[in-house]
């Protein structure tokens, strides 16, 4: 339990980070740029933690079937969300519904 709570604690101080720089660096608000660091977290963090047929593991098993002639095994696509991952998505969440709230005004 304190291992999940502190791996959440870390993950959202990176991206809380992680938008604080770019936000320093680009010279914006934090709120403009947290709820697309947060999609793209949580994009990288599923793409690198899903398991089995990908984009890119279909492509690689047709290309040895064809120069080999050796069929390969076919792999179902499998992800079981980890807490990094859930963190991640509750940030953008939480980041989006603000965004929202801030520009309110412009919808």
């Amino acid at each position: 339990m304190i291992r999940k709570l502190l791996t959440s604690v870390i993950t959202i101080l990176f991206l809380i980070g992680l938008s604080f720089g770019i936000t320093y660096f680009t010279h914006t608000k934090f709120i403009d740029y947290s709820c697309f660091i947060g999609l793209a977290a949580t994009a990288v963090i599923w793409f690198f933690t899903s398991k089995g047929d990908g984009f890119s593991t279909r492509g690689l098993d047709m290309s040895i079937q064809g120069s080999t002639g050796i069929r390969m095994e076919e792999k179902k696509f499998e992800f079981s969300p980890n807490i990094v991952f859930l963190t991640s998505v509750t940030y953008t969440i939480i980041t989006t519904a603000a965004l929202l709230f801030h520009y309110r005004s412009y919808f």
